[in-house]
């Protein structure tokens, strides 16, 4: 009897025990739960504050902005001010995006690729548009055909001339190089390409001399000039002035007769079939 009441006294016990140390773990559990909520609400404000910091502009300022290109038209100072606003921004806080926008927006200006470099530094790499030609009477065109319009004060002089209808930029362009060379193998050199409303195709030589070629069969016209040209220029009956190809088998040739006070023009059919001089 007395061995079952110790008995019962020791099981007492015990439970009493586990009871302790299960309440102190979960005192502990919900102690460092607490504690880590605290923590984290500090690092929380930690982040916070340190982000507003870190996209202050004073915190990390732009001190270099590194321009690069071969420039002929463009000018350094032009490009600077072009994107003064968006480089007041510091490092974290400028927009790339907007200044690629604004530098393209330039006339002059063909690419633009522009990088940070940690920690202070702005690289923007400019490509200057090539003018190819001059398109219409207030624009330019690049070698791939593209439309740029920088002020008319700026077009260089001497570049060859192309007008068309909108759209037509690109053929013109390709046009021009599959007849120049053709044109140069019996010294010709290509002054303007124009088309009208129509498509009908006119072409001025540097000689100022001109060739009308119609709105089809353009290559066929071209082929039949180059091959009498060279019997035209011998003709002796003067400098060919202008050739007028819009006709099925022949062309009408109007000559310029220099003399001392005048110039007189006069017109011959040339039927290619029978007699290509006529």
């Amino acid at each position: 009897m007395a061995n079952l009441r110790e008995y019962l006294v020791k099981m007492g016990q015990k439970r009493a025990m586990k009871k302790v140390k299960t309440e102190r773990l979960i005192s502990v559990l919900v102690i460092r739960w607490c504690l880590a909520l605290v923590l984290f609400g500090a690092m929380g404000g930690g982040v916070v504050l340190g982000s507003a910091k870190l996209f202050d502009p004073q915190t990390f300022p732009l001190k270099v902005v590194s321009i690069k290109g071969d420039f002929k038209y463009l000018d350094q100072q032009k490009l600077e001010r072009a994107m003064s606003t968006e480089v007041r921004e510091g490092f974290f806080t400028l927009d790339v995006e907007a200044v690629h926008a604004r530098l393209l927006q330039m006339p002059w200006v063909a690419k633009v690729a522009v990088r940070r470099v940690w920690p202070d530094t702005l690289l923007v790499f400019v490509e200057e548009q090539v003018p190819f030609a001059q398109w219409g009477t207030t624009g330019l065109l690049n070698m791939q055909g593209g439309v740029f319009q920088p002020a008319e004060k700026d077009i260089p002089a001497g570049l060859l001339k192309l007008a068309g209808p909108k759209g037509m930029e690109q053929e013109m362009v390709a046009r021009y190089r599959d007849m120049q060379p053709r044109f140069e193998s019996v010294g010709l050199q290509i002054a303007s390409i124009k088309q009208n409303a129509r498509q009908a195709w006119l072409i001025e030589f540097t000689d100022k001399s001109a060739i009308r070629l119609g709105s089809q069969q353009i290559d066929k016209r071209v082929a039949r000039f180059i091959r009498v040209y060279p019997q035209l220029k011998v003709a002796g009956r003067g400098l060919p002035k202008q050739v007028d190809l819009r006709y099925p088998n022949g062309f009408v040739v109007h000559w310029e007769l220099n003399g001392l006070n005048e110039v007189s023009t006069r017109s011959v059919m040339g039927i290619t079939k029978q007699n290509e001089l006529g």
